[in-house]
């Protein structure tokens, strides 16, 4: 089977020649595997590690109007780069609407428009990689990018004594994530298989806020690019980390396909408990464990924790095994990686 066949399989629950598998790391991670296997491509990096994904997004577009700060994205927040034991992230330092309380802010803001970015490249790289299922992103979901344009702070607050500022947020910022859908899709979308959205709710210990919270302020938005993907004949991939588990039941409802990353260590994350519960609603895309397992086990644990996920989340499909966070870490030893992936590929008890 082609790598695109397997995650359809996936999707479809029922199983192929293999568990299909996924990848994604920090630019350290990719540099230290590319040095392991003697390769200089990402694509021969993905031959190698039997990856049957590969993840396409968008450019820049036209130059935006008014000139940025060192470090501010389009939707004006801004972030600086922290230097930390083997590599850097991009850590928030500046929210624009942080301490704006009136609803005229959120109107003033200087929200990015459709040609902020571009999708025009997309076709090409698409049908570079055919024989794999090739993922889709726009840009993030409402919340998430919420938490950066507003603080987390002001936005959990904003939940929870005013309503009519975090529903004009979240319907501001869906609008211009929804144009970014919708030109995805008619610029690059032709090729593509699965839409994916980066939207974290959750702690390791459960949601950031209640079910109900969802319901009003997430689950509108969430259902309508749902929606949009289905229309357009593709399935949606929802990333959200940490203790999803109470919110699953809406998510399921909205019309998601797939739920990344699967995280097992936080609350209520136990494979057995979410293939009996959530099974046949949606397709497991991750799992891995990156906490323990990847970083400090030895490479016999990891190849157990790969047989074990696959038993549970693989039977009868419904399954893409990948790292229970999006990004590998840095301090995951590449060998601990290697036999990762050398064991999905190799552990095959369910065949078609």
């Amino acid at each position: 089977m082609t790598g695109k066949e397997r995650v359809r399989a996936a999707l479809e629950h029922r199983p192929g020649d293999r568990t299909a598998i996924t990848f994604d790391a920090e630019k350290e991670v990719y540099a230290a595997l590319k040095q392991r296997f003697g390769v200089e491509t990402k694509e021969a990096l993905f031959d190698r590690l039997h990856v049957d994904t590969w993840l396409v997004g968008p450019g820049p577009g036209t130059k935006p109007e008014r000139p940025r700060a060192e470090g501010e994205s389009m939707w004006g927040f801004r972030t600086r780069t922290v230097e930390y034991v083997g590599g850097s992230y991009g850590e928030l330092c500046y929210s624009p609407l942080a301490g704006k309380d009136e609803l005229s802010d959120i109107r003033q803001h200087a929200w990015p428009g459709p040609e902020e970015l571009s999708f025009a490249g997309m076709p090409a790289e698409i049908a570079a990689h055919q024989e794999r299922a090739i993922i889709g992103h726009f840009t993030w979901g409402a919340y998430f990018l919420a938490t950066y344009i507003r603080g987390m702070e002001n936005l959990l607050l904003d939940l929870a004594l005013r309503k009519d500022y975090a529903a004009c947020l979240f319907e501001t910022i869906a609008d211009c994530s929804q144009a970014y859908l919708e030109k995805m899709l008619k610029e690059g979308g032709a090729g593509l298989d699965i839409v994916y959205m980066a939207d974290d709710y959750c702690s390791q210990l459960g949601p950031m806020f209640s079910p109900e919270c969802f319901k009003e302020f997430v689950a509108p938005y969430l259902r309508r690019m749902v929606e949009t993907a289905h229309r357009h004949d593709k399935k949606f991939l929802l990333h959200c980390c940490g203790a999803v588990r109470p919110l699953l039941p809406q998510i399921i409802a909205a019309g998601v396909d797939m739920l990344e990353p699967i995280q097992v260590r936080a609350a209520g994350m136990e494979p057995e408990g979410l293939k009996r519960d959530f099974g046949r609603d949606l397709c497991f895309y991750g799992g891995v464990d990156l906490q323990e397992i990847l970083r400090s086990s030895e490479p016999e644990r990891v190849a157990d924790e790969v047989r074990r996920l696959i038993d549970i989340l693989g039977r009868d499909g419904g399954y893409v095994l990948g790292p229970g966070h999006t990004y590998i870490q840095v301090d995951a030893p590449v060998e601990n990686i290697v036999t990762m992936y050398e064991t999905a590929d190799q552990y095959r008890p369910w065949k078609n």
